[in-house]
């Protein structure tokens, strides 16, 4: 079967994996409003806690009932220093409307379209990090922004899926 690149592979029932999402394309955006360039977003995730509970006389499986959230959800970013007036993301802060991460495959006529979006909701900065000051050696200096969140939803965008463009343009 012959395709061209602009063809995603993926139609309904059949899925043949040509166009993976990258990771290296993504934006988050905070309070609807400020669209945050970032260095890295470090891996999240949101685990449930069980409790295992062995019925007496049967040694084949252990059954699971989950346990109240202990600690909150967190996740990581961390980005460049001096690239904004103003810092949406202050320690302390409790965000109103959801923070999003947007996961790009490519541009679209200049325009950014994601694949994936991570939604966060209840969020609150818990915790700065700033980057390491070395006379040594050159770089960039970056924050490491920890958020607390309540619930998170991946959400795909699946107009993406029809797109027709080049997309190592």
């Amino acid at each position: 079967m012959a395709y061209t690149t602009a063809d995603s592979g993926n139609i309904f029932v059949r899925n043949y994996g040509r166009n993976p999402a990258v990771n290296f394309n993504f934006m988050l955006r905070v309070e609807g409003l400020y669209d945050l360039p970032c260095k890295s977003v470090r891996a999240f995730q949101r685990e449930n806690e069980y409790e295992l509970i062995q019925e007496g006389g049967l040694n084949d499986y252990v059954h699971m009932r989950r346990k109240p959230v202990s600690k909150p959800f967190t996740f990581q970013v961390e980005r460049y220093v001096g690239v904004d007036i103003l810092d949406p993301l202050t320690n302390g802060t409790d965000l109103v409307l959801p923070v999003i991460l947007f996961v790009n495959r490519y541009s679209v006529y200049g325009d950014f379209l994601p694949v994936r979006m991570y939604v966060f909701t209840g969020c609150t900065v818990m915790a700065k990090e700033y980057g390491e000051l070395n006379a040594e050696k050159s770089g960039l200096l970056t924050e490491t922004t920890t958020i607390a969140y309540r619930e998170m939803a991946c959400m795909e965008n699946v107009a993406g899926s029809f797109l027709m463009e080049e997309p190592w343009k």
